[in-house]
């Protein structure tokens, strides 16, 4: 399964997504896991939104939900400059307001690509 869905740059668009992604994705993981999935997006989502695209109302966010096998592959993409390393997201402090959705994907995701303005998660899922 491939899909994908746009959004424009404003926070009321995040419970979209979260609802677009718990529709795929309800059916394949139990519970925790997809807590955990959706937490992850609603920060990275977020993120895209505020840091990446400024808030800017003519900006899109793309989300792209891949399944295969027992492995969730899923891909933020913004129109901003670009995004921190890994190396300085593994070093952040989850509890400030800044970096925190970055800092719960390292967390999280089995994987993580950072590529410009792009982040691409992996989740496996039994």
């Amino acid at each position: 399964m491939n899909v994908k869905i746009v959004i424009k740059s404003q926070l009321c668009e995040v419970e979209k997504v979260y609802q677009w992604l718990e529709g795929y994705l309800l059916p394949l993981l139990k519970n925790k896991r997809l807590e955990e999935i959706l937490l992850v997006m609603q920060e990275i989502v977020t993120n895209a939104i505020i840091h990446g695209n400024y808030n800017h109302f003519n900006k899109k966010v793309c989300i792209y939900l891949e399944v295969a096998k027992n492995q969730i592959i899923l891909m933020v993409e913004d129109e901003g400059e670009g995004i921190k390393s890994l190396v300085e997201a593994q070093n952040m402090d989850y509890m400030e307001e800044n970096g925190r959705g970055l800092k719960l994907a390292v967390l999280i995701s089995d994987r993580i690509e950072l590529n410009h303005n792009s982040i691409r998660l992996w989740f496996s899922f039994t």
